[in-house]
């Protein structure tokens, strides 16, 4: 993966690193869940904060060096602002206006929060636009093999639930004109496109398994950052940006 995208290969690193502190945690997380109370209220904010060291030491040694600076500032500032920040990111649509503050603490979020909706069974009728477990927006959208064609899905940015969501729709406005929906993509990399909206001026990027199945979608949807640069610069708004800030 670092080879394919050398441009951004000591980002890909640190991510890697970071990948696996969340694998790490996610063997160490093991909660069950209650279906009774939404899955958010069921995060303990201290178990978050108690991790927060841990990912702030990492960023501080391996990060990009503005990463590094920020994560030695919410350090010192200490837990009375952690715990600000954790409250703020599980309140859905909620999060920092510091790109670095929001990943921080979404390292510490997305394995707890994956471990409990999984336990969960999900309703492959549902098609609404945000997460039908914790209310997220959606990171990216999946299209898979089915029949002769591809099913589209999306997944949450906060606990990595994917559902089923239709092909030709927004997943912002809802707007259903293709006319209106544009695809662009890079001929180097097919088998990532932004997926926008000139109705609301939104966007998001779509992961094509039926081109790459070996593709690793939140790696892949990170690594392409340049497409997002690209989009930004035509005028569009990411949904909500990813754990690296785009």
């Amino acid at each position: 993966m670092q080879s394919q995208h050398s441009a951004i290969a000591n980002a890909l690193r640190f991510y890697q690193a970071v990948l696996e502190f969340q694998s790490d945690l996610a063997c160490r997380s093991s909660v069950a869940i209650d279906a009774a109370i939404p899955l958010r209220q069921q995060i303990d904010v201290g178990a978050v904060c108690a991790e927060l060291p841990a990912i702030l030491s990492l960023s501080i040694e391996r990060g990009p060096e503005p990463l590094g600076f920020e994560a030695r500032r919410v350090h010192q500032s200490g837990e009375s602002l952690w715990r600000q920040l954790v409250e703020a990111a599980l309140t859905p649509g909620e999060a920092s206006s510091v790109a670095a503050e929001d990943f921080f603490v979404r390292v510490c979020l997305q394995p707890m929060a994956e471990n409990l909706q999984r336990q969960l069974p999900k309703d492959r009728n549902y098609n609404q636009n945000v997460c039908p477990v914790c209310g997220g927006l959606p990171q990216m959208a999946l299209l898979r093999p089915e029949g002769e064609g591809a099913s589209r899905s999306l997944w949450c940015s906060f606990c990595l639930c994917e559902w089923h969501f239709r092909r030709i729709v927004c997943p912002w406005c809802g707007e259903e004109d293709k006319e209106k929906l544009p695809h662009y993509s890079s001929e180097a990399w097919k088998y990532v496109h932004v997926e926008a909206c000139d109705n609301c001026q939104r966007y998001l990027k779509a992961v094509d398994m039926t081109i790459d199945g070996l593709a690793v979608p939140l790696v892949d949807e990170a690594a392409l950052a340049v497409l997002d640069v690209w989009a930004s610069g035509l005028g569009y708004t990411k949904i909500i940006r990813n754990m690296i800030g785009f």
